[in-house]
């Protein structure tokens, strides 16, 4: 059955796009899209050969547009008067106003693709379209991505604080599960960087069958993806994880510690964090038993590594 979707757009300025996105997610968007007016007028490597044919007029001008999508459900009503209420909430956030669009399911699995380009994660990692060819260098990790309805395309800060930081922590005896998987892009890339076992687990339907079609384009066997929860999911494991990733928000991170407790011995990476939400987060952890280690940020996002014995 073909699912219908509400795009939301709204115009807003950089300092306050990522409240925007916090208020889209917050209603039930899994992501967010952005057109920035900076990106067209960037300086990129050409490595894969396409990173630098972006069309200015696919961008705005100024500004920067941020877009959610929800599922049009019997509640799509209030969660719309919930989205605008704190949208004219906000301060400094440009004056405009919310643009909604219906699409299907086919409509927005190519909406995203002309905002979709290479990422550069760090001299070796990258993240990149499933449509282009592959480099030509050795040393390259290349997750190929196809996210379709699932978030989680490498273009947003709190992915690429993730998949940074599962590059320095990941080694080849780890057992990583990736709570809330999505498109399954954290999964792909500790199976990437060596992890002896990856479990991917989301509670969403579409996103389990969307990360298992990624995988596949990656060819990574080592990855199973559930539509599962965590307790159950990772206590029917043969290898107990010793890292966990947590690409979500900050209110289901704080509830959902005293299960990571039970279950994980080792390293926690938690992310989708807006930076007023860091000391909160830190106070719950630190409140569970949990050992800060280390706190990455990146244009007002958070990620956290923490540490569980």
């Amino acid at each position: 059955m073909r699912v219908n979707w509400l795009e939301l757009s709204f115009q807003t300025t950089h300092g306050a796009y990522d409240l925007v996105s916090d208020i889209f997610i917050e209603a039930g968007s899994k992501g967010v899209l952005l057109e920035d007016s900076q990106v067209p007028h960037e300086t990129r490597e050409d490595h894969f050969g396409e990173i630098n044919r972006l069309n200015p007029a696919d961008y705005p001008e100024s500004s920067i547009i941020v877009k959610g999508y929800l599922a049009v459900t019997e509640d799509i009503e209030a969660q719309l008067e919930w989205v605008r209420t704190k949208l004219l909430n906000l301060e400094d956030a440009g004056g405009g106003a919310l643009a909604v669009t219906t699409m299907d399911e086919e409509d927005w699995a190519n909406s995203w693709k002309k905002d979709y380009h290479p990422i550069q994660i760090s001299p070796k990692l990258w993240v990149k379209p499933s449509w282009l060819m592959p480099s030509d260098d050795p040393e390259a990790i290349e997750i190929l991505m196809d996210p379709g309805m699932a978030f989680g395309s490498g273009t947003h800060e709190t992915t690429r604080l993730c998949l940074g930081l599962l590059e320095k922590y990941v080694h080849e005896t780890s057992h990583v599960v990736d709570v809330g998987t999505g498109s399954g892009i954290l999964a792909i890339a500790a199976a990437k960087l060596g992890a002896a076992s990856v479990y991917g687990v989301d509670l969403d339907a579409m996103a389990v069958v969307r990360a298992r079609e990624n995988v596949g384009l990656n060819h990574c066997p080592k990855i199973i993806i559930e539509k599962n929860n965590l307790i159950d999911g990772v206590l029917a494991l043969q290898d107990k994880p010793d890292l966990m990733v947590a690409n979500i928000l900050a209110p289901i991170i704080i509830s959902m510690l005293p299960d990571v407790k039970k279950v994980l011995k080792g390293v926690f990476i938690c992310s989708g964090i807006v930076s007023h939400e860091e000391e909160g987060v830190v106070a719950a952890l630190k409140a569970h038993g949990f050992l800060v280690k280390e706190i990455a940020r990146e244009n007002g996002w958070v990620a956290i590594v923490s540490e569980v014995g």
